[in-house]
């Protein structure tokens, strides 16, 4: 059993927290590089695990959310899209200004509203990560808003070596 978090714990999960901002890099950077940390480092320690876990249950997580969004925000587009293309010609008749015909307010509307909650999306998970890594840092655990628990954080008594697993089955 674990008594004290030491520096090398704490700077571990630290950097599984803040290594989701490898999406920038690569794609799926947010699942595959905390995935590889928390897999080679996670028999460590709890805290580790633990940290790990919660990173990728909420990366899962807002992925999920995301496309969701965007499979809501698709019928409405097409929706607005069908609406809209009665008035393909976008320019007035002098084409000296530009003219939104009437139908394609709803299809730019549905953008900005799908747009602004994604970008909402975005801004959470920023400061989630941030905060998750602070707390990190500082030998705390952190529960991360919004999170479906794919991968259940383990508590001590949970934690087990395979003999005594095995022997209870």
């Amino acid at each position: 059993m674990e008594t004290s978090i030491t520096t090398y714990q704490k700077n571990v999960a630290t950097f599984i927290h803040l290594s989701v901002f490898t999406q920038f890099i690569f794609p799926l950077g947010n699942f595959i590089a905390p995935l590889l940390l928390w897999a080679a480092l996670k028999k460590e320690s709890i805290y580790i695990d633990n940290h790990g876990r919660r990173a990728l249950n909420f990366q899962m997580s807002i992925t999920l959310y995301a496309i969701t969004l965007v499979l809501i925000a698709i019928p409405f587009a097409i929706w607005h899209l069908v609406n809209a293309s009665g008035e393909l010609n976008l320019f007035n008749q002098s084409y000296e200004s530009f003219v939104v015909p009437a139908d394609a307010v709803g299809l730019i509307m549905t953008a900005l509203i799908f747009g602004i909650l994604l970008l909402a999306l975005c801004v959470i998970t920023l400061f989630c990560v941030i905060s998750a890594a602070v707390s990190a840092s500082n030998g705390e655990e952190y529960k991360y808003p919004l999170t479906i628990n794919f991968l259940k954080p383990l508590s001590l008594s949970e934690k087990e070596s395979p003999l005594d697993s095995s022997t209870k089955a």
